[in-house]
C-alpha cells in the first residue's frame, strides 16, 4: 500500500505536474519514504529543492531510521556545515572524512567542531590545529590540562 502511496507522490512531485513544487508534497514524498522505502531517499533529496531540510535531515538521522548518509547530504545542501559535521564525526564516527569536510568548507566553526572531537579522541596536536584555524580559544583550559 505505501509503495503505492509513493509511486502516486512520485508521478505528482517528479514528473513535471502542476504540483511539481509544493512543499509540502516534496516533505511528504521523502518522508514517507525515510519511513518505509529508505533505497529512494537520496535520490529524492538530490532530485528536490523545496523541502523542509533540516527537519527533514533530523528525522533522517534518528535512531529508528538510521539514515546518516542522507541527513549528511541535507545537511550539505541547505548549507548547514556545522549539522554536516556533526553527523560525519558523530554517527558516521569518521574523523578522517570530518578532517576533510573541515579543510573543504575551511569555516571557522566547523574546524571548532572537528577540534572538539579530536580532543575527545586525544589527537592533541591535531585538536591545537583545528582550533588555531578556527581562531577559537574557548577549549584553551582543556588543551593546557590534556598537554
Amino acid at each position: 500500500m505505501l509503495n503505492q502511496f509513493i509511486e502516486l507522490l512520485e508521478i505528482i512531485v517528479l514528473h513535471n505536474s502542476d504540483f511539481a513544487d509544493n512543499k509540502s508534497l516534496q516533505n511528504l514524498l521523502i518522508l514517507t519514504a525515510i519511513r518505509s522505502d529508505t533505497t529512494r531517499v537520496m535520490d529524492y533529496i538530490n532530485r528536490l529543492d523545496n523541502y523542509d531540510g533540516l527537519k527533514l535531515a533530523g528525522i533522517a538521522k534518528e535512531p529508528q531510521n538510521a539514515l546518516f548518509e542522507e541527513a549528511l547530504c541535507i545537511y550539505k545542501k541547505f548549507n548547514e556545515p556545522v549539522e554536516a559535521i556533526r553527523v560525519i564525526l558523530y554517527n558516521l564516527d569518521n574523523i578522517k572524512q570530518a578532517t576533510e569536510f573541515a579543510e573543504k568548507t575551511n569555516k571557522p566553526e566547523v574546524f571548532t567542531e572537528l577540534g572538539k572531537a579530536q580532543l575527545d579522541q586525544g589527537n592533541l596536536q591535531a585538536s591545537i590545529e583545528a582550533f588555531i584555524r578556527a581562531n577559537d580559544p574557548q577549549m584553551f583550559e582543556r588543551v593546557i590540562f590534556l598537554a
